[in-house]
């Protein structure tokens, strides 16, 4: 396996949110690298839409999911050649429940990556199966576990190489298996004419006339009544098959209202956890607040008494400053008396 190939698996098995991320960031290394051509075959892949996305994760996650659809995919073209109806009826039913049981599995796969999926999502993936099982080529697209985009098969039957099986979005025929099959009926039930008849003209023709054979009314009624009874049990079949895929629809629309339901209940809890934490936070805010105030409130306080005792220690100082400066004049006059005294001493 090529370094393209490791790069292009590893992107295309990651949720779409970070792609084109991821991809620029492994452009940006092939050119660090020196490596031109890889960084420009890099920036060529293209980001896959949720759908595309979620098929590329079934494929990685079971390794018989490309064996599985190939198989059942030719197994109802099989059937649909060979007018088999029984077989393509019980082959519808595994179709429509693969469908099902895939959509479904996509969905657990992607929910670790957070990615919702809804029902256009839904839609599409379900479409993208069904094109798989009805095209080979869209098969092999589905099935490389690259798909970008999603796939939609807007025929009847499926699709065929070969051209022989119905028509479709992929795939046209110039007639149906019935309209062939009713044709090389009608043929086979033509009288054959002599060797020159289809060369001569339709005036000179042999007349052929048909004699009915002789028919018994007991025969007649059975016959009528097998008849009657093949018609109601074909009608029974569309019936059946038509009830089947309202089923079908109505239990992926409950399947997405459910999605919905747990993601509004997740969103929910979510909403309410944190709900929860604000109050607790406030809660803190509050005691934390009380506590602030109540020592802003002691710390005032102190600040007052300290104020005071301020004023009180300034007054003391000016009082104390003029005591000083009283006792400094006196001193001076004594020292004077003092040297007054010692010179008269000294005269006499």
């Amino acid at each position: 396996m090529s370094e393209l190939d490791d790069i292009a698996d590893e992107l295309y098995g990651g949720p779409p949110s970070v792609f084109i991320e991821h991809r620029d960031a492994a452009a940006k290394a092939a050119r660090s690298d020196g490596d031109r051509d890889l960084a420009k075959e890099i920036t060529e892949l293209r980001k896959p839409t949720v759908s595309a996305w979620l098929m590329n994760l079934l494929v990685r996650d079971d390794p018989g999911f490309a064996d599985q659809v190939v198989a059942l995919g030719e197994g109802l073209r099989d059937a649909e050649r060979s007018l088999d109806g029984p077989a393509l009826r019980e082959l519808s039913t595994q179709r429509r429940a693969l469908v099902r049981s895939l959509t479904a599995r996509a969905r657990k796969l992607a929910a670790p990556s957070g990615q919702r999926i809804g029902d256009a999502v839904t839609q599409e993936l379900d479409a993208t199966l069904t094109a798989a099982l009805a095209d080979p080529e869209v098969a092999r697209e589905v099935t490389s576990g690259r798909l970008t985009a999603s796939r939609e098969w807007s025929g009847f039957g499926s699709a065929d190489t070969s051209g022989t099986t119905t028509t479709g979005s992929s795939a046209r025929s110039s007639s149906p298996p019935a309209a062939k099959k009713d044709a090389k009926t009608a043929r086979t039930a033509e009288p054959k004419a002599g060797p020159d008849a289809g060369d001569a003209p339709k005036s000179q023709r042999p007349k052929l006339t048909l004699v009915p054979p002789a028919v018994d009314p007991e025969e007649a009624r059975r016959a009528r009544a097998a008849e009657r009874q093949q018609r109601l049990r074909a009608e029974a079949d569309r019936a059946l098959e038509l009830a089947a895929q309202v089923v079908a629809d109505a239990q992926r629309k409950h399947d997405a209202a459910q999605d919905v339901r747990d993601e509004s209940a997740a969103v929910l809890a979510r909403a309410e956890r944190a709900a929860q934490e604000a109050h607790d936070e406030e809660d803190d805010l509050v005691r934390t607040l009380a506590e602030v105030r109540r020592k802003l409130a002691a710390a005032g306080k102190a600040a007052t008494i300290a104020d005071k005792d301020v004023s009180q220690a300034q007054s003391n100082l000016r009082h104390d400053e003029k005591e000083a400066a009283t006792t400094e004049r006196e001193l001076q006059r004594a020292e004077r008396a003092r040297d007054a005294a010692a010179a008269r001493r000294d005269e006499l």
